[in-house]
């Protein structure tokens, strides 16, 4: 019988044969990111994969993270072996079955977020897939109230983390935040002095914990330093070597003059007086990291909302230093879809398999998000752009096919103004400032009221385009990857992808923008039908942008509750929508 114990972080197996052991390195094993550029892999020495699982063949037990017990258990009796799994029993929950997180209640079109809690609260460590709109944020703060105990909600996004510091705060709670500048809320010592307090429901960027985790040493840090001080020294050389030139200096005193300069430049500086300084640095670097340890041991619930952006080192080192969190919750529309094998795996070893996918038809079919229709734009040979061929280079590919495609920008502003003759208002999702800014111009000129705003605008410059678009003093919301994610207006009719590209990821989550349920909008005094129209273009005119093309497309051909509204028009007035008066 081979036996798994497991804590919140760490899972060891013990009594098995070495073969069980192979197959469990096997299994948890994965291709190195490079490894085809390291000189090991070159000399047939080494075959390019790692293992999560670390054991030594002299000994009968070896260690693996916690998320993969499902999966080795699953593994191992395929193969034919008897395996227990042992824990101690998971931290009851404190709060009610179903608790309300806000007005709206349960329905039961929505049972899948209560059901998603039950599953949590079952395993402990769970993934759960869910397509764009389908109520991450809800889930999240149900599943805080379910557990009702300390809570670290965690993103890579600083709108996210504001958006569920704001919701939670809406059901009458404190939130202390961890990133953008901020650490904790600040308070008044009872000897004067300021402190910083955690609350119960805390919200953090992977960013900020994880400098704060980092191990520093002086040598690192002075070597680090060494190397700024070489790049400053060259820009320096490199300036003062023009002015000589310019001024027409003899070599020989240009040299001395060179020499005299690295000379004085290199006299500022004395090593003992650094390293006494990066010492200073690294000591309290050192206090903040153990401080740091001993808030993320508080945690026993962890949540990480987009959760495919933060499946690298960061996330998963601030996910191990979390060694109380016995609930896990992943929070994604697109788990384990990056080419990185070893990114994947550590999300799957920090928050645990997949227990329930929400999938887009499924909320298509409810209702609860609009049935999209999806048009591609063609554009003949006979509109090549000068110095477009279909060998040109990717980025001059983009330049010359996308961006500055006068027609193709064109082409898509018509249907966009057709759009609007029907009373829809749109988005229009670019890459580039330079591509927003000829939206801006050629559907300002055709009368349309534009907004654009782009990755440097802040928050609330944000929120104010969204609700121009909502309340429609706008026409058009033109957007970079501002846009991708934390957007929700009911209201947008039409969805211009204009900017190319092929990331799995983006595609969907631009896509989501459009598909908001339209409860109870009205266009031009009628309801508004639960659609939303996706525009895209055939991009076929260069080797590059058709390659990327074909791969949204087949995204799109591959989802249920999308591949069945691929159109070759927009049919407004035959899906309800009633043209504008003139």
């Amino acid at each position: 019988m081979i036996v798994i114990a497991h804590n919140a972080v760490h899972a060891k197996i013990v009594n098995a044969p070495k073969e069980a052991m192979l197959e469990v390195h096997r299994v948890l094993s994965y291709r190195v990111e490079g490894a085809e550029h390291m000189a090991a892999f070159n000399s047939g020495s080494w075959s390019g994969r790692s293992s999560f699982f670390q054991w030594s063949t002299n000994a009968p037990e070896g260690v693996f993270p916690t998320g993969f017990v499902r999966l080795v258990v699953d593994s191992l009796r395929a193969k034919g072996y008897e395996c227990i799994v042992k824990r101690k029993p998971l931290p009851e929950p404190l709060g009610p079955e179903r608790p309300m997180v806000d007005n709206f209640g349960y329905i039961d079109r929505y049972d899948y977020q209560p059901d998603a809690v039950d599953r949590l609260v079952r395993h402990g460590n769970i993934t759960v897939q869910v397509a764009t709109g389908g109520g991450k944020s809800r889930i999240a703060r149900m599943a805080y109230k379910r557990i009702n105990r300390p809570t670290l909600f965690l993103t890579t996004r600083g709108i996210l983390m504001y958006q569920m510091k704001e919701a939670v705060e809406k059901m009458g709670e404190e939130v202390a935040v961890f990133g953008d500048g901020e650490w904790g809320i600040p308070y008044t010592k009872a000897d004067g002095g300021e402190g910083r307090r955690i609350t119960k429901f805390c919200v953090g960027m992977v960013k900020t914990l994880a400098q704060r985790l980092e191990i520093r040493s002086v040598d690192a840090d002075y070597h680090a330093l060494q190397l700024r001080r070489a790049k400053d020294l060259a820009k320096k050389l490199e300036k003062i070597k023009k002015e000589l030139a310019a001024d027409k200096v003899a070599m020989a005193i240009r040299g001395e003059r060179i020499n005299a300069f690295i000379e004085k430049y290199e006299a500022q500086f004395d090593e003992k007086v650094d390293r006494a300084e990066l010492q200073r640095k690294v000591d309290k670097h050192e206090r903040l990291r153990l401080a740091t340890i001993e808030i993320l041991k508080r945690f026993e619930l962890v949540i990480a909302e987009e959760a495919h952006e933060v499946s690298g080192n960061s996330f998963y080192d601030v996910m191990c230093a979390c060694s109380n969190a016995h609930y896990r919750m992943a929070l994604t529309a697109t788990p384990f879809m990056k080419d990185d094998e070893e990114a994947n795996m550590k999300l799957l070893a920090a928050c645990g398999p997949v227990a329930i996918r929400i999938t887009e038809k499924m909320l298509i079919d409810r209702g609860i998000l609009a049935r999209p229709y999806f048009k591609y734009l063609k554009i003949g040979e006979e509109h090549r752009p000068k110095g477009l061929a279909r060998s040109t280079p990717y980025a001059q590919a983009v330049e010359r096919g996308i961006v500055n495609f006068e027609y193709r920008n064109k082409l898509i502003c018509a249907e966009l103004l057709r759009a609007r003759q029907f009373g829809l208002n749109g988005m229009i999702l670019v890459q580039r400032k330079d591509h927003g800014d000829e939206f801006v111009r050629i559907l300002s000129g055709a009368g349309a009221r534009v907004l654009f705003i782009q990755g440097e605008d802040n928050q609330k410059e944000r929120k104010t385009a969204l609700a121009a678009l909502a309340n429609g003093d706008i026409d058009f919301l033109i957007g970079t990857t501002i846009m991708d994610v934390g957007v929700d207006v009911p209201s947008i009719g039409i969805i211009a992808l204009a900017g190319g590209g092929k990331a799995e990821v983006a595609l969907r989550q631009r896509i989501g923008r459009g598909l908001r349920e339209k409860k109870g909008l009205t266009w031009c005094g009628a309801r508004m039908p639960n659609v939303a129209f996706i525009l895209d273009v055939y991009d076929e005119l260069n080797n590059h942008l058709k390659s990327h093309c074909a791969e949204r497309q087949a995204i799109v051909k591959g989802t249920p509750g999308f591949a069945e509204n691929v159109v070759q028009n927009f049919d407004y007035a035959g899906l309800g929508l009633t043209r504008k008066a003139a």
